[in-house]
């Protein structure tokens, strides 16, 4: 199961998504890293989500804010980003799940229950981050490397309105 931290006093929650085995959608668990090399205010946890299925919107249940960090196909050049909220996203949701499981559901399927449920965060954020090579292999292009740290100063001044070094 995946760390949460103190829970109690947290209402902000980062939350990288993505599979560092699979070239640059390992973006999101690189920001995370990088994230963790800064002091943070008490009330922000950080947290290496991992691939997303149905069970990501257990992780973010109790949060006042959630902010995705994620490899995003937004038809940009490799290494874009952009910020956006789930109503800017348009997530697309397959309607029926494949071979009749639900054991491809990624992301949008789990936004999807969570507002069937009503167990979407107040406020939800996503910085997603275009994804050049997603072949199987542990690097990530220069091009979506370059992207990180400029993802990374993004959050921390949205976390603390100052950039952080």
């Amino acid at each position: 199961m995946h760390d949460v931290g103190n829970q109690d006093m947290a209402s902000t929650l980062v939350l990288g998504l993505g599979n560092p085995l699979r070239g640059d959608d390992g973006v999101g668990p690189l920001v995370i890293s990088m994230l963790r090399q800064h002091m943070l205010a008490p009330e922000v946890v950080v947290v290496d989500g991992g691939c997303p299925g149905l069970e990501t919107l257990l992780i973010w249940q109790g949060y006042q804010r959630v902010i995705i960090v994620d490899a995003a196909d937004m038809d940009l050049d490799s290494g874009q980003w952009r910020r956006f909220t789930l109503e800017e996203a348009g997530l697309p949701v397959e309607q029926e799940p494949s071979n009749g499981t639900l054991h491809t559901a990624g992301l949008a399927e789990a936004l999807e229950l969570a507002e069937a449920l009503e167990l979407l965060p107040p406020e939800l954020i996503f910085y997603g981050i275009q994804p050049g090579s997603m072949r199987w292999e542990q690097k990530i292009s220069p091009n979506a490397q370059s992207a990180v740290a400029s993802v990374c100063e993004a959050i921390l001044f949205e976390l603390n309105g100052t950039q952080e070094t």
